[in-house]
């Protein structure tokens, strides 16, 4: 998996912060950005596909949602849950690491 490039997925550096910090702060280990923002082709108002691992995934989620300096909204998905095929595939092919535990 490639490491994420900011400028190509129109999110804040700022964002991108505080997701990591949020990330550590839950000792979550992993976050991938997926979907229209990874691949390039993203809209002004698409939302941030993120793909998670390991943590506390909830608190996690509640604060990212609630507390980045973002008007976009998230769509979250947890990789240590079951999920459809395509999705994972989806993830797999064009996820861009934003944090991860070394």
């Amino acid at each position: 998996m490639d490491k994420i490039i900011i400028e190509q997925t129109g999110i804040k550096q700022q964002v991108i912060n505080e997701i990591c910090e949020l990330a550590q702060k839950y000792n979550v280990e992993q976050v991938l950005l997926f979907g229209s923002r990874s691949r390039g082709d993203y809209k002004r108002t698409s939302d941030i596909d993120l793909a998670v691992r390991g943590g506390d995934i909830d608190r996690f989620v509640l604060d990212v949602e609630e507390e980045t300096t973002t008007l976009l909204e998230y769509d979250i998905v947890d990789l240590d849950e079951p999920m459809q095929p395509e999705l994972l595939e989806s993830i797999q092919k064009e996820g861009k690491i934003i944090y991860e535990i070394m």
